[in-house]
């Protein structure tokens, strides 16, 4: 198994959630890129059942700072330091014939933005960038700001931007092995 491992489990220990960036902007391709190889994540019978909005401006910026507090409940207090946001809409999915009948058009929907945002963070990593994702949001306020359409929904937004400081990740707490892990029945 070892011949076939490659630096993911690396980048797996490195990609860890910012919450202190720099100042320095993050140039919009970059944003960009970022957001090209979040599209390529698998989705549910290929729906790709998501639209990326790059906030980087300082009027869309502020509004959407404003948006993550959701009657006195936030995910990003230190919103106003971060550098650039991308928010993840769900979009409609359109599913093969029968599942979608089956399981409804949505059902992979949250599913297939989460792996997409995984690969925007990993990506992000590999490039010596911070993320943190968010969904801690009032929708009504994010639809406002950015004229998000009320038949979508806001899934995750991503905070962007480089790390002030630079050194080894923190150690991850992660549930032991043995209490996560059974083999053939639970």
């Amino acid at each position: 198994m070892e011949d076939y491992k490659m630096d993911f489990e690396a980048l797996q220990l490195k990609r860890e959630s910012c919450r202190v960036y720099s100042e320095k902007p993050v140039p919009r391709d970059v944003l960009t890129h970022l957001v090209d190889v979040a599209r390529m994540s698998p989705s549910g019978c290929n729906a790709q059942p998501w639209r990326f909005i790059i906030v980087d401006e300082p009027g869309p910026r502020g509004k959407l700072i404003e948006a993550f507090d959701d009657d006195g409940l936030t995910g990003c207090p230190w919103g106003d330091r971060v550098p650039s946001f991308i928010v993840i809409c769900e979009d409609e999915a359109h599913l093969m014939p029968g599942v979608g009948e089956r399981y409804g058009s949505q059902h992979f929907a949250q599913m297939d933005i989460g792996m997409a945002a995984m690969g925007l963070c990993y990506e992000a990593a590999s490039m010596g960038l911070g993320t943190c994702m968010i969904g801690t949001l009032s929708q009504e306020k994010v639809h406002r700001a950015l004229g998000i359409p009320k038949d979508r929904v806001v899934r995750l937004i991503i905070t962007v931007g480089y790390p002030a400081k630079e050194g080894a990740p923190r150690k991850k707490a992660r549930k032991p092995l043995d209490e996560i892990l059974s083999y053939n029945k639970w």
